[in-house]
């Protein structure tokens, strides 16, 4: 792996959320489950830009198209070269292998973990005023 060009952003993972018990029906959630903050204490490093590839898929699961996974399994492959280093564990406790260029090791997340990555870094409305993002929020 080389330098980035971006300056990377560290930030707290802390705020991503797994939630159990969740209830949908004809694709609306009725019940929202319980929120579970499984990293706690851990981190992301990840360049702030979102690739065409990762819009894209985050469009097609938004519009709940029928691709056979193709678009989560895309959306993996976008954040595989955009998620450069981190310290999570998995839901039993375990290190994760870092995430860079390995597409497969972001399948094996949860959506909720999936998702909350895919949005990373995100703009406050502050931030989006003013024309520019925090680069970190630890």
């Amino acid at each position: 792996m080389g330098e980035s060009k971006i300056p990377l952003a560290r930030i707290d993972a802390g705020t991503c959320e797994v939630r159990i018990g969740r209830v949908i029906e004809d694709g609306k959630i009725i019940d929202p489950g319980r929120a579970i903050q499984v990293h706690s204490g851990e981190w992301i490093e990840v360049v702030p830009v979102f690739t065409v590839q990762e819009y894209l898929a985050q469009r097609a699961l938004q519009l709940s198209v029928n691709d056979n996974g193709e678009g989560v399994k895309a959306l993996c492959r976008g954040l595989a070269r955009r998620i450069v280093k981190w310290n999570w564990t998995d839901l039993m406790g375990e290190t994760l292998e870092q995430p860079y260029g390995r597409p497969d090791i972001l399948e094996g997340l949860t959506i909720d973990e999936l998702l909350w990555l895919a949005r990373q870094p995100e703009e406050t409305g502050e931030a989006r005023k003013k024309g520019s993002a925090p680069l970190a929020n630890s």
